[in-house]
């Protein structure tokens, strides 16, 4: 829009009561896992039912495994120990990743990539993405869902860029607890954008099929810190930018 915007006055408040983190909790309501019984449409178009998935928060606010990523990182150029990808590809995708397949993370489909990453699935965290376009765009994917499961502090502590906004959205969400279980529909991630990309910074659009019909986007940013992406959090606290209806013109298809 070409004219002169009003500046906003900055929020106050926990970040779950933000108009801008509510409505980045309604996109990721759609990922919600923590439902008793939640249905996932795969890429292939067949359900998936998955069970007694009620999270639980208790235990989480310890100190990282011996055994986590941030506290190995011992590789070349910084990179977490084991972790090695192809980074010559800096161009901007053209097309959804040739060797992409698609993995289960408690009701969601993840797309993940054995060039581009994550190339470690462990049981407590994805990571070890690519330093290129693509890598960038599976990272986008991937963390935010990670957030709402099980292991979401470790996932906070390893792959949100350290400061305030990160020490508030733990603090905060701490303070939320896990809420009260429910029955979710669940959408599946259709397609994306790359909107800017450099060696140090990212930002990719997601377009995310709605339950109730159509498609939303929204927006996530990244950085490249510590040998890997992590998300960067809005001044408010929040994981994407403000959620929207949105069609398929622009956007990468999976091909799902």
């Amino acid at each position: 829009m070409i004219g002169a915007q009003r500046q906003k006055a900055p929020a106050t408040g926990p970040f779950y009561k933000q108009r801008g983190w509510i409505g980045s909790a309604l996109f990721l309501g759609f990922f919600s896992v923590m439902s008793l019984v939640a249905v996932v449409v795969n890429p292939d178009g067949a359900e998936i039912t998955t069970d007694n998935r009620s999270e639980t928060l208790a235990g989480l606010g310890g100190p990282l495994s011996p055994g986590d990523p941030q506290q190995t990182r011992t590789g070349p150029g910084g990179r977490p120990q084991n972790c090695r990808t192809d980074d010559r590809d800096t161009a901007r995708p053209a097309a959804a990743p040739a060797d992409v397949t698609w993995r289960q993370l408690d009701a969601i489909m993840l797309p993940v990539s054995a060039s581009s990453g994550p190339l470690h699935t462990d049981a407590t965290m994805w990571w070890c993405f690519a330093h290129t376009p693509t890598g960038a765009v599976l990272a986008a994917h991937i963390i935010p869902v990670q957030l709402s499961g099980a292991s979401w502090r470790i996932v906070a502590e390893q792959q949100i860029v350290p400061g305030r906004a990160r020490d508030g959205f733990i603090a905060d969400k701490i303070a939320a607890g896990s809420g009260n279980p429910q029955k979710n529909a669940v959408g599946r991630f259709a397609g994306f954008a790359v909107r800017s990309y450099a060696d140090t910074s990212a930002t990719v659009r997601l377009l995310v099929t709605d339950p109730m019909g159509g498609y939303m986007s929204t927006t996530v940013s990244l950085r490249w810190r510590d040998g890997d992406w992590k998300v960067a959090l809005l001044k408010d606290g929040s994981l994407y930018s403000s959620v929207r209806r949105a069609t398929a013109d622009g956007f990468i298809m999976w091909g799902a």
